[in-house]
């Protein structure tokens, strides 16, 4: 039987892309085994992060955590959740380290469980696994945002708390809690990357403790500077640089003539 594998010029292009991406990646990976690390814009929320653990060590209060209102399994802001988690992951080794609290509220099931597993992996990593408690990760809701932001506002009204991070997808329902957290005097970090909670988030935590867009997933290497994290960073800006100088040239192409019919080309 034979079989003929047809691909479009979209498949193609995609395919390009993908390349590009692992090259980039692979000699940024490189470079950061090399030492060449590159240098990072710095970004104040962070800053501010650090010392939140600090202040929610030497208060006994607790930091308050929260990966956003979005899933993982096909649910939307997976992207944002995973990113989340993956600071979380950071964020748990440094209350681990300094002897901090830290409690986390999640918004669905597979987020929940992810959570609670990220958080007891960094604290054994930092040799405190006796510190953590699956009790200090709530299940608030599933994927019912306006009850699951309720929820976090509600914890923050009740509990001591020294800080919170609020980070992931949030839209609109964010004012909730942010408000709350403002009322309260409570420090917030704040990100996401939808335009419905960027403003709020900024009105809110302040534009100095605001992520904002793709800042978000960006944390992880800022906290970590191991080469992977790196590595993707830096790759997805070339990537980002490489798909803008080819939008550029198309349109110069498609309007000079010398490439005719140029969309249609690439969406058959």
């Amino acid at each position: 039987m034979n079989v003929s594998l047809a691909l479009g010029p979209s498949t193609v292009f995609a395919l390009i892309v993908l390349a590009a991406f692992l090259i980039f990646f692979f000699v940024a990976w490189s470079n950061s085994e090399q030492g060449r690390s590159p240098n990072l814009r710095a970004l104040r929320p962070l800053t501010r992060l650090r010392g939140l653990i600090g202040q929610s060590a030497e208060s006994g209060r607790r930091l308050h955590y929260s990966p956003g209102s979005g899933g993982l399994n096909d649910q939307p802001g997976a992207a944002e959740t995973l990113s989340s988690l993956t600071t979380l992951g950071e964020i748990s080794r440094g209350t681990a380290r300094s002897g901090a609290s830290l409690e986390i509220s999640a918004n669905d099931t597979l987020t929940f469980l992810a959570a609670g597993d990220v958080t007891e992996v960094a604290f054994t990593e930092a040799g405190r696994p006796d510190d953590f408690s699956r009790d200090d990760v709530h299940f608030v809701t599933q994927q019912d945002r306006l009850a699951y932001i309720a929820g976090v506002e509600s914890s923050l009204a009740t509990e001591p708390t020294a800080g919170t991070v609020l980070l992931g997808r949030f839209d609109a329902e964010y004012l909730l809690a942010g408000e709350t957290a403002s009322r309260l005097a409570i420090p917030q970090i704040a990100g996401s990357s939808r335009v419905e909670a960027m403003p709020l988030m900024i009105i809110s935590a302040g534009s100095e403790e605001t992520l904002l867009g793709e800042e978000i997933y960006a944390v992880p290497a800022y906290l970590d500077h191991r080469p992977a994290l790196l590595a993707s960073l830096r790759a997805q800006d070339a990537l980002r640089l490489l798909i803008i100088v080819a939008i550029i040239l198309g349109v110069i192409a498609a309007s000079t003539g010398l490439v005719s019919d140029i969309g249609n080309y690439f969406l058959r």
